[in-house]
């Protein structure tokens, strides 16, 4: 008889037994998933370890329970001869090798060196510093992350650590100046040590580097690390309570793993910066940034890097595809405030001078002069000149009038009578929302620059004035939010989605939303939703009184009736809006600021880029669908500001109309894309930026699902947009379809449908034939391409030309749209398209909405006669073809094992990242990832090993004249991007073997960020 089974959660393999247990737990009931085949050996591996230690308990003597594992290794041979199991028969008697040296035994510490274990200080447990010291002294390399280095730390360790770097070690070393503890003396001993590298983090706004963390490598493969609360400090290593986890490899490779991974991705972090104890330069600025650090907890170094971030490099490399590759030269950038707009401006500008190129004459326009003050400051330090840029405005008129930062007040006075038009090459006009107003459409009108740079965080204005006409009619690039939580350059939010009881299925609905007015009148007077909010507020902030708060209204009618109900609440409010008085309008931000009163109800005001750092609650009392909109409202509280680690945002969520989508807001709000969405509100978002909140009642929750599914792209619902769309201007095409109802490419090719099958349901192409309807769906699986040549190669296919160089091209396209069959020649793949007009129209369409789509500029090609170019994305499909393994008159395969062997000692690697992309998998996902955007980690096949052919290939190379190629993709689902030539830079390890590759191209940072172990942002 089984024993019962508790309620609760399990992760146990099912047995007989325990499926005979689930069967006696009812009535409760049992779920159940399939294990995914990349982690079914690690938990196979768990079972028969726990099963074999029980049999081996149970055997007794000695002689026994050898006698079990020489018989298991036995049949495992049998079973997996490949592995050469019999090599690891046990030689009795039973004895563990614990050294091998030529002179003194290494010493060793007296924790183990293969079991896990915890240390608390205890008094029955080695001291941290004894066993730190004692694992430097067998060590190889060692790794360490401390927030704080200090002398008498150091000095626990120094002997240790001397003797280590005089046996040839590795020491590295990550630190920062955050809370001015560090001291400059012990940075100086580690620095100093033959063979350490330092660097140092000077960016004292980011709580990433909080880890307290040891590694110890060595070529034994027996490494260990140390994590915990322990700094290198003496209080820390001696008396200090503190509690630190000894991992080891032989127990959790993978944990060991992802350490590895993630330490390597920071050393190549540009936010540390490496300390040279021999630079005087070095040491005073360690000296100062400490200094400032004490003498001022929250103060901020501004310190650019001159290179831009992975997220910053990211716009770059979209601002220069608009221009070179879109050849739309008028670009508008939106970022939240406080996000680097400038910064990314400053280097934008800095690119347009590669080359040779001399610098471009220069404007920039701000509204305030201290705006263009910090701006001038920012391009002196990217463009390392200290005399960069002349004044405009304030009195101050240019000298030379090449590099100019001006106020658009005096620049809207003075330009258009001084300089000619296209004068300036390249002109910013920040906080570009105010380009509708009078003074600065004369000066956008008056300009002709060859580049104009527009810098926004809030493009949707409260008059409905639309800035977008002077940049082309569209956001060129814009700054994630979630990149910005993630480098901290915003304070945390903590999202609670609140149901509020109000039923607003009855509202009338247009295209764009809500009507205002309706909205209005339900809320305006609703003294039940009012007592809510003040509920609300009490259980989340305690305290009233001591929040600063905007809370967004509907209307007029709606602020002033909140803020006369907050007030009587004992919650002090103002109503702030454009029909305020001006006296009033402008002292409320220092009343807010004072707390003299807690909260400023605005309607709409606040959307806009007025600068309150300082709020730190938000109350969103009207439903809004424009992500735009709600992310605007939401900068408005993620300003950095002293003495504020979060911004409090409570959104109050009524029954809503069939229609209102919560999927775009959302999306935009967590990062999470949206056919992922339903999934994460269920599971309550666990993937958020670092102290990010996400919280919705279950009556929130249920009504989000709801709309959520309602809004799932289906047929129906897309037939009747497309109708709707047609009415409105007449027949649509694909890329206005998808601008008009804000669908994605993916809805549209979802279910089983395409763009030709989604007009002929509804109505505006007569019905065809299932072949038709087939090559419709099947151009689906197009919609990752990001290659110019093959896109333009496939809409010249569906007029029936085919140049000789699209020739392999054609024939990917073939194999995509006929997997089965056999490969067609490209003259023949263009005819048969030509047969289907309606397919072509499809195609053209398609190619050019993916070839807008495309951020990367540049195309190379790193292999002549491979018509596959450097960090474009392919699907395994097009990779066979385009290597030349696959050709017309020849039938589709699928490789195996992620590895491909072509003549002339060439060898394609097929990585996936991810294997198990449905959930997390820690024993699978730190094998292979980026390290840095030149570096990439890879691990062989299981049975490869350094003694034999497959795996000497590799480590033996390049001198062995095999040339390597790297295609790697996120998950499963994903498809690969082509990175290249890969070097061997370093392996270690044996079955499998971990491989460190040189990339003879870097990485965009597009794709650094999502192939490296610890996200880049």
């Amino acid at each position: 008889m089984p024993r019962p089974l508790p309620e609760g959660v399990y992760e146990h393999l099912i047995t007989r037994a325990l499926s005979e247990a689930i069967d006696q737990a009812a009535p409760a009931r049992a779920t159940a998933r399939e294990i995914e085949r990349p982690d079914l050996p690690s938990i196979l591996a768990r079972h028969i370890q726990r099963e074999t230690e029980r049999a081996l308990r149970d055997s007794g003597k000695v002689e026994d329970q050898l006698a079990l594992v020489e018989s298991l290794l036995a049949r495992l041979a049998e079973l997996s001869p490949a592995l050469f199991v019999e090599e690891q028969q046990v030689i009795p008697p039973a004895r563990v090798l614990e050294a091998i040296y030529r002179t003194a035994e290494p010493p060793r510490p007296q924790t183990p060196l293969a079991s896990t274990t915890l240390l608390t200080r205890n008094r029955a447990e080695p001291a941290l510093g004894y066993e730190l010291a004692r694992e430097a002294g067998s060590a190889d390399a060692i790794d360490i992350l401390s927030s704080f280095i200090t002398v008498g730390g150091v000095r626990v360790v120094r002997d240790a650590l001397e003797a280590f770097a005089r046996r040839g070690g590795k020491l590295r070393v990550l630190t920062s100046v955050f809370t001015g503890t560090t001291e400059v003396g012990a940075v100086d001993a580690l620095a100093r040590l033959p063979g350490a590298e330092v660097r140092v983090s000077y960016d004292v706004r980011r709580t990433r580097l909080h880890a307290k963390a040891w590694l110890f490598h060595r070529n034994t493969e027996l490494h260990t690390a140390y994590i915990g609360s322990a700094n290198l400090t003496a209080t820390a290593l001696g008396t200090g309570h503190e509690w630190m986890v000894k991992l080891c490899a032989a127990d959790l490779p993978h944990v060991i793993d992802k350490f590895r991974g993630t330490f390597a991705s920071l050393c190549s972090d540009s936010e540390f910066e490496t300390y040279d104890p021999g630079s005087e330069e070095h040491r005073a600025r360690l000296r100062s940034a400490l200094r400032a650090e004490r003498s001022s907890p929250d103060a901020v170094i501004q310190l650019f890097t001159l290179r831009p971030f992975p997220f910053q490099q990211e716009i770059l490399d979209r601002l220069e595809a608009e221009r070179s590759l879109h050849a739309r030269h008028r670009n508008l950038l939106v970022a939240a405030t406080g996000t680097g707009k400038t910064v990314i401006a400053a280097f934008d500008y800095a690119r347009q001078t590669q080359g040779g190129a001399g610098r471009p004459r220069l404007l920039f326009v701000a509204h305030r002069r201290e705006i263009i003050e910090q701006a001038r400051a920012t391009f002196r330090q990217v463009v390392r000149d200290g005399a960069f840029g002349e004044v405009l405005g304030d009195g101050e008129t240019p000298e030379r009038w090449e590099y100019v930062f001006a106020t658009v007040q005096t620049a809207a006075h003075v330009l258009p009578a001084r300089v000619d038009a296209n004068h300036f090459d390249f002109v910013v006009i920040d906080e570009c929302h105010h380009a509708p107003a009078d003074s600065y459409q004369r000066l956008i009108r008056h300009l002709q620059p060859r580049i104009l740079l527009g810098l926004t965080a809030t493009p949707e204005r409260s008059d409905g004035k639309s800035l977008l006409p002077d940049f082309d009619d569209r956001i060129a690039a814009e700054l994630r939010l979630w990149h910005a939580l993630d480098r901290q350059l915003l304070v945390p939010f903590e999202y609670y989605g609140v149901s509020d009881g109000t039923d607003l299925t009855n509202v009338r609905w247009s295209r764009t939303g809500y009507d205002a007015a309706d909205l209005a009148r339900v809320y305006t007077g609703n003294n039940a939703r009012v007592d809510l909010i003040i509920e609300q507020l009490r259980r989340r902030v305690m305290d009233v009184r001591s929040i600063r708060a905007l809370a967004f209204c509907v209307s007029v009618e709606h602020a002033e009736y909140m803020a006369r109900a907050l007030t009587e609440r004992g919650v002090p409010a103002v109503a702030v809006h454009g029909g305020t008085a001006a006296v009033d309008r402008d002292s409320a931000p220092g009343r807010l600021a004072s707390k003299e009163v807690n909260v400023l109800c605005t309607c709409d005001l606040y959307n806009e880029g007025v600068d309150l750092p300082f709020v730190d609650t938000l109350l969103l009392l009207r439903p809004t669908s424009s992500a735009t909109l709600f992310i605007q409202q939401l900068g408005r509280g993620l300003r950095v500001h002293d003495n504020k680690s979060s911004c409090l945002v409570l959104d109050f969520i009524g029954q809503h109309h069939s229609r209102f989508n919560f999927d775009a807001v959302y999306s935009a709000l967590t990062g999470v894309p949206r056919a992922k969405l339903a999934r994460a509100v269920k599971d309550g978002f666990p993937m958020l930026p670092s102290g990010c909140a996400f919280d919705l009642d279950a009556v929130a929750r249920d009504r989000v699902l709801a709309a959520l599914r309602g809004a799932i792209a289906t047929r129906a619902r897309l037939v009747a947009e497309l109708r709707e769309a047609d009415g409105r201007a007449g027949p649509v095409d694909l890329r206005r379809f998808l601008a008009e109802t804000g669908r994605d490419l993916e809805d549209v090719y979802e279910r089983g449908g395409g763009w030709t099958t989604l007009r002929e349901e509804a109505g505006a192409l007569p019905p065809s034939d299932e072949e038709t309807r087939d090559l419709s769906r099947r151009l689906g699986f197009l919609l990752h391409v990001d290659e110019v040549a093959r896109l333009r190669a496939w809409s010249r296919a569906a007029e029936n030309v085919v140049a000789p160089a699209d020739a392999r091209r054609c024939t990917m396209l073939d194999f995509q749209l006929n997997p089965r069959g056999e490969l067609r020649e490209p003259l023949e793949t263009a005819s048969y398209l030509s047969r289907h007009p309606a397919i072509c129209q499809e195609l053209r369409e398609l190619c050019g909405v993916l070839e807008e789509q495309i951020g990367l500029a540049e195309e190379l090609y790193p292999v002549a006669d491979w018509p596959l170019a450097l960090h474009r994305r392919y699907s395994q499909r097009e990779i066979l073809v385009g290597v030349g393994e696959l050709g017309p008159g020849e039938r589709g395969k699928t490789l195996q094992g992620g590895i491909l062997k072509l003549s002339g000692r060439r060898e394609i690697l097929l990585v996936t990242l991810d294997k198990s992309s449905s959930s997390f998998s820690p024993t699978t996902r730190y094998r292979d990832y980026a390290i840095s955007p030149s570096v990439f980690h890879w691990e062989t096949q299981t049975a490869a090993s350094v003694l034999r052919e497959a795996g000497r290939r590799y480590t033996e190379s390049p001198e062995n004249g095999w040339t390597f190629f790297l295609f790697v993709r996120e998950d499963p689902d994903s498809t690969f991007a082509f990175l290249g030539p890969a070097r061997r830079r370093a392996h270690e390890g044996d079955k499998p073997i971990a491989i460190t590759w040189d990339l003879e191209q870097p990485m965009p940072a597009a794709l650094f960020e999502r192939f490296a172990t610890l996200v880049q942002t």
